[in-house]
């Protein structure tokens, strides 16, 4: 795209060369080329836009969510921080004391993160303590606290002393970035559902909140069956999530098919890789690029994913100049194994003598 000033340079010679006369700057034709240079230059600018937007793999906010939305594809919404919170008394009561839905806490120090309870706990006659579960009033990773942080009490009834969670709060997350939900659009896009296919269940599965990962596995136990091994955020998805997922296919699933949704079983490996670096390159620093490049393909494997020492090898020698790899016998290739998702749980790295 061409600069404001490369616009305006390009007018003037074209004018001077056409009419012989030069362009002053405070000229009346100076000005006008000024103007016109500057409206040609923001024309030239929304069209640039207007393009980076017309496709899924440029466009960015609001336009992205409406390439999405042709999909069946929608952003996933910031989520709140669950968890938790004991509200506590000195000494017994005689009655039981309500802890009534919307009271909130908050955490000590900066930055104050609040919670409200999500429904009504009762302190019992005789007991000290109550636990009532809460969520962030804001959504977003802000939200997440440690246990032992949430220890003021903002609107609490009278009767109640203190507050404490004693486990974290967790699961509060930011509205889905662009190249995230860009990456599930064009996924869609290379594997568009026709019928009631594995790729119209996986479509399904994706769409539910904490499902990060599907294999579809068509056939699974004979004809007229389809199983579902699903992840979700760095662990199994929770059974509610589970529950929530066999609810949806049951009501979606095409007549006649049984349909079977499972928590994916995570495969860590232990990768023992020896390496001997370039003569002018540190073994410490080759080490540890060595250590996260494997840890980082690691995270690329979907469940059924194989895991090869090619591509590991391949990972370690685009992170630093090695002039050799090598592994013990003990290390082999994973075959694909469907249910399994393959991790990397400890990288050790060694110096070849």
């Amino acid at each position: 795209m061409e600069t404001y000033d490369a616009i305006l340079e390009r007018m003037v010679e074209t004018y001077e060369e056409e009419s012989g006369a030069r362009v002053e700057d405070v000229s009346e034709i100076g000005l006008r080329l000024r103007v016109l240079a500057g409206e040609l230059f923001r024309l030239e600018t929304s069209l640039d836009w207007l393009e980076r937007q017309a496709f899924p793999q440029t466009a960015t906010g609001k336009q992205l969510d409406l390439h999405g939305a042709l999909q069946g594809v929608f952003r996933k919404p910031a989520e709140q921080a669950k968890g938790t919170v004991t509200f506590s008394r000195y000494l017994p009561l005689t009655f039981d004391l309500v802890v009534p839905q919307g009271t909130v806490c908050a955490t000590s120090g900066e930055p104050v993160i609040q919670y409200e309870t999500t429904q009504d706990g009762i302190l019992e006659a005789g007991e000290l303590t109550v636990d009532v579960p809460v969520k962030a009033l804001e959504a977003g990773a802000a939200g997440n606290t440690a246990a032992g942080y949430v220890t003021t009490l903002v609107s609490a009834p009278t009767g109640i002393h203190y507050v404490s969670n004693q486990g974290a709060i967790t699961g509060g997350r930011e509205e889905e970035e662009d190249e995230a939900y860009r990456q599930r659009i064009l996924d869609s896009l290379g594997h568009s559902p026709s019928g009631a296919n594995g790729d119209y269940y996986r479509k399904i599965a994706l769409e539910q909140e904490g499902i990060t990962a599907v294999q579809v596995v068509p056939r699974s136990s004979g004809a007229g069956t389809v199983t579902l091994y699903v992840w979700g955020e760095g662990a199994a998805p929770s059974a509610s999530v589970l529950q929530e997922l066999r609810e949806k296919l049951e009501s979606a699933r095409e007549i006649g098919v049984n349909v079977t949704v499972q928590a994916a079983t995570e495969v860590p490996m232990t990768v023992h890789i020896q390496i001997e670096p370039e003569p002018s390159v540190d073994f410490a620093w080759a080490k540890e690029q060595v250590a996260q490049a494997i840890t980082a393909y690691g995270e690329t494997r979907q469940i059924g994913d194989p895991f090869y020492l090619t591509d590991v090898t391949k990972a370690a020698l685009n992170a630093a100049p090695l002039a050799k790899v090598a592994y013990p016998s003990s290390m082999m290739d994973v075959d694909p194994m469907v249910g399994y998702r393959i991790t990397v749980g400890t990288v050790q790295v060694e110096e070849i003598v």
